[in-house]
């Protein structure tokens, strides 16, 4: 089924091959591409397409076009723009790439913005974190945990230490720091997705019906407590890939718990304590999530780099992420259809 905005994109040409299905050629910019179908929305309910590049065969040619939210505040817009600039500038293996932006006018006084992304299979954070629930709240091995972690984490220290030729900061964040924008690929990589288009993530959620259960869901992520306020944004980063470390560790969303509408200021240091002992964490590794959590901007988890290095310590035993899923993704299939795959056991 292809993409609702198909029709927005101009189109090049459009046909049909022999006992094939109808191609879809469309122009977004100076590069031509071939629609592929529909990949959903995210949350904030910006569509999804799996296209590919024109001229290119092979995993290289395929890619992801977002329809972003069209802002009507010229400020948002600037932001939207300012984003998507520096995006296209950068390049790290755990930062999913930006490939084009494009703003299209598909009707008069309408500007509609496009961004282009690279495709890499695998699925998010957040599935499988659900795939857990399956489990019975089954988590993530410490190692592997600790290993997506500090993938993370060394993309934010690439993201907020970058500079121009002049040495200056160009002072990046990445604002929004979730377990549906950490991307696993089945060859155990970690993809952090959503930078350069932050801005219209924040268009949708004011657009969109807000439900207490989302607000309570960004709330534990970007708490509105006014010290999170003063604290710069990358060391609010730190704070939300805290959360999600420890979210992984527990085997289950944090905000799908019945207490979780308390937690608008943020985690609270004793609830913070109650879970870490309620786990069996290796020596130290109760310490690093607590100086990530802190709101101040000393110590030696003060930063992305600070982050990485202490998350490497436990990533030496145990299995990595690649197995990991792995062995998730079978034990779930057991769990629903075991006659499927254990078909000795039907003999």
């Amino acid at each position: 089924m292809m993409m609702s905005f198909l029709h927005e994109l101009p189109p090049v040409r459009r046909f049909r091959l022999p006992f094939t299905r109808r191609r879809h050629f469309f122009a977004l910019g100076r590069l031509v591409y071939e629609a592929l179908g529909s990949l959903g929305a995210r949350e904030t309910e910006e569509p999804l397409m799996l296209a590919r590049l024109e001229h290119i065969p092979g995993p290289e040619g395929l890619c992801v076009i977002e329809r972003l939210h069209r802002s009507v505040d010229s400020r948002r817009c600037q932001s939207l723009a300012w984003e998507a600039t520096h995006a296209l500038r950068l390049s790290h293996p755990g930062l999913l790439q930006m490939r084009q932006f494009a703003i299209l006018q598909p009707r008069p006084h309408l500007e509609q913005p496009y961004a282009v992304f690279e495709y890499v299979g695998g699925r998010s954070l957040a599935s499988v974190l659900r795939l857990s629930a399956v489990l019975e709240r089954k988590p993530l091995s410490v190692a592997a945990a600790c290993d997506i972690a500090a993938q993370v984490a060394d993309a934010l220290d690439y993201l907020h230490t970058r500079s121009d030729s002049r040495g200056w900061s160009w002072a990046l964040s990445h604002g929004d720091i979730s377990p549906s924008l950490i991307w696993l690929t089945p060859e155990g990589r970690v993809k952090l997705v959503g930078f350069g288009t932050r801005s219209s993530r924040l268009v949708g959620r004011s657009e969109r019906r807000r439900e207490w259960a989302g607000l309570c869901r960004e709330a534990l992520y970007f708490p509105c407590d006014p010290r999170f306020q003063e604290l710069p944004p990358c060391r609010v980063d730190l704070y939300s890939l805290a959360v999600v470390l420890l979210e992984m560790l527990l085997g289950q969303p944090l905000w799908a718990l019945d207490f979780s509408s308390k937690w608008r200021l943020g985690l609270p240091a004793e609830e913070v304590e109650r879970l870490l002992r309620g786990l069996r964490l290796p020596s130290g590794l109760g310490d690093v999530i607590r100086d990530a959590m802190r709101c101040d901007s000393s110590g030696a988890v003060s930063t992305a780099a600070g982050l990485r290095r202490a998350l490497r310590l436990y990533t030496r035993e145990g299995r990595g992420v690649a197995t990991e899923l792995g062995w998730l993704e079978r034990e779930v299939t057991w769990r629903v259809s075991p006659w499927e795959a254990n078909p000795l056991s039907s003999a």
